[in-house]
């Protein structure tokens, strides 16, 4: 889930960029989520186990220094990953730099699929330091896995590029659709295949050719078409593609070997081949763009414990202090939690006895009044959220929060 909070809300342009990454996101995000001045950080972290959210992406902007900031929690616990956005652009900047733009509404089919995560310039999990480690797991954690004998070629058509300077540590994230174009075929097919899923192409002039082969069989016949760029500094792949061809029944074949073929579970209808064809891959920008820089990690949901800092580094003895100051804040959220716990117990008691002294009533013959029993039915109407132990940092809401996030830069 993709979400912006507090002082953010009120800048249009963020709130650009955060629906570009739902788009980007898709297909496992809600684009349609609409936030409300009053909700809270908590609000969201309540609701992510009933709706099942694994991620919550945080976009915020300081009220003090007016930088944006982008964080990464995993549900229900944590960690989070806490970054700077340092520079972005949106979709439209993007396609507008472009000479050939790619114009690809919310609902394409191209959003059909996740994106193809891609990561350069990071180091190996087995020898990179733990905070580098962290940050890649939860980057292929956001995205589901790919099983090269399962996963269909077809049907990656967007790639997520995470870019790692390895002299300043940013991160750039860009983001491509996948075209490809046939190779094997001549230029006139080509255009004959495009036209089948772009019909705001033209039809070809057939009013000088006698014959549609003198368009196929001959490469300078243009036939009204338009010039069309060329792929050849594109690289070309070989792609294995399932075609599903009829199958050509033989009129010499008996019933009998036609229903012996039907018991071993051979269909005549259709047959499925798979071949080989030659294809050059292309990848267009359509945005967005973020350029991050990594600030903190937590080990809570937006709180905790600091695992790793980029700009303070601390000394042993502070970290047992902050360990020490960790484990006291542990064992008071334990108490208000048995706290919170016996206040439930005591209500439901309290709601039983009184439940049991009307059915009382009634049996003696007594009359209830009514008050009471729409009294009893809003109280089990209504859900008790007290057993809900958040953290103090969200119980505290998001403005608050973001001050103690960043407040160190300052």
């Amino acid at each position: 889930m993709v979400i912006h909070l507090g002082t953010a809300l009120e800048n249009h342009v963020l709130t650009q960029l955060v629906r570009d990454t739902r788009n980007m996101m898709q297909p496992h995000t809600a684009i349609r989520l609409r936030e409300r001045k009053a909700n809270k950080l908590k609000d969201f972290v309540v609701m992510a186990g009933p709706l099942g959210i694994t991620y919550l992406m945080i976009f915020s902007q300081n009220e003090k220094t007016g930088s944006t900031h982008l964080r990464f929690s995993s549900m229900p616990r944590g960690p989070t990953i806490s970054f700077k956005i340092l520079e972005y652009s949106l979709c439209k900047d993007v396609t507008r730099i472009q000479r050939n733009p790619k114009s690809i509404g919310a609902g394409a089919h191209e959003f059909i699929n996740p994106p193809l995560l891609v990561m350069n310039g990071f180091t190996n999990p087995k020898d990179a330091s733990p905070d580098e480690k962290l940050v890649v797991t939860m980057f292929q954690n956001m995205f589901p896995p790919i099983s090269p004998l399962e996963t269909k070629v077809g049907t990656i058509r967007r790639v997520l590029l995470l870019n790692k300077d390895k002299e300043t540590g940013e991160i750039e994230l860009r983001h491509y659709v996948i075209d490809t174009k046939l190779v094997d075929v001549s230029k006139n097919v080509k255009k004959l295949i495009n036209i089948k899923s772009h019909l705001n192409k033209k039809l070809p002039n057939l009013s000088q050719t006698k014959d549609v082969a003198d368009i196929i069989l001959d490469p300078y016949a243009q036939a009204g078409f338009t010039s069309d760029s060329e792929v050849e500094d594109d690289a070309v792949v070989e792609v294995n593609e399932e075609l599903d061809l009829p199958k050509v029944m033989n009129k010499e074949v008996t019933r009998d070997e036609i229903n012996d073929e039907d018991e071993e579970g051979e269909g005549h209808s259709e047959e499925r081949h798979s071949m080989k064809r030659k294809k050059a891959v292309k990848l267009t920008e359509i945005g967005p763009r973020m350029k991050l820089g990594l600030v903190k990690i937590e080990d809570g949901v937006c709180g905790g414990k600091v695992l790793y800092h980029s700009q303070f580094r601390k000394s042993q003895s502070e970290i047992n202090k902050m360990e020490q100051r960790h484990a006291l804040r542990k064992k008071e959220k334990e108490a208000r939690r048995k706290a919170q716990a016996a206040n439930v117990a005591k209500k439901n008691e309290k709601k039983m006895a009184k439940k049991q002294r009307r059915e009382e009533r009634r049996k003696a013959g007594e009359e209830v009044e009514s008050s009471d029993e729409e009294k009893d039915s809003s109280d089990d109407e209504m859900e008790d959220y007290s057993d809900f132990d958040v953290s103090e940092d969200v119980e505290n809401g998001s403005e608050n929060n973001e001050d103690k996030l960043f407040d160190e830069e300052e």
